[in-house]
């Protein structure tokens, strides 16, 4: 990894000033960039490695506290060239619903997210409702939402659009065809920008 990789990441001085107790504790500040059943894949500014929460971690916090992609953690060194989270940083946003079996609880999918991009097909799938529910996630998870309407190239009703852009009033609606190529250059804008 590069020096400054941090920032790259996303790094901030108000996660410099939460990492600071487990700084002094000799831990390294990492991102959690992937989700995998044998733990998380962790960047630092060192490398990138497969990562567990320790014990502690897993005992205390097993729902809305375990890491999600996204999110910052301090870690160390472990045996076999892993590393061990010792801890979650406070998040900026998340990304979560319930827990399918346990009503009450939650499960964060991910973490400190600027922008939740909505994808929804203008075909036979196009479900107003289902896009209603998608904005009321997007907004509560104190990400910024982006509705991106795709297939539209299979657009048979014309009203859909409109439909979608009443729904998310106030949010920035893309249509999109990978077919004919018309919206690719908007949506391609809104993911280079930072």
């Amino acid at each position: 990894m590069s020096e400054g990789t941090l920032a790259v990441l996303g790094w901030t001085d108000e996660l410099e000033a939460a990492f600071t107790p487990y700084a002094e504790r000799g831990f390294r500040a990492g991102r959690v960039v992937a989700e995998h059943r044998g733990g998380y894949l962790v960047r630092s500014e060192l490398d990138e490695r497969l990562a567990h929460p320790r014990g502690k971690l897993r005992d205390e916090e097993l729902f809305g506290g375990m890491p999600a992609v996204g999110d910052w953690v301090a870690v160390c060194d472990a045996p076999g060239d892993r590393a061990a989270i010792e801890a979650v940083l406070p998040r900026r946003t998340k990304v979560s619903r319930k827990t399918p079996w346990l009503k009450a609880e939650e499960h964060v999918l991910a973490a400190n997210v600027d922008t939740v991009l909505l994808v929804t097909g203008l075909d036979h799938d196009f479900n107003p409702r289902r896009l209603e529910r998608y904005l009321v996630a997007a907004w509560d998870s104190g990400a910024n939402p982006v509705v991106v309407l795709t297939k539209l190239d299979l657009l048979d009703d014309p009203e859909k659009v409109g439909e979608a852009e009443d729904i998310a009033f106030g949010v920035p609606v893309l249509s999109v065809s990978n077919v004919s190529g018309e919206g690719i250059d908007a949506l391609r804008a809104l993911l280079g920008a930072r």
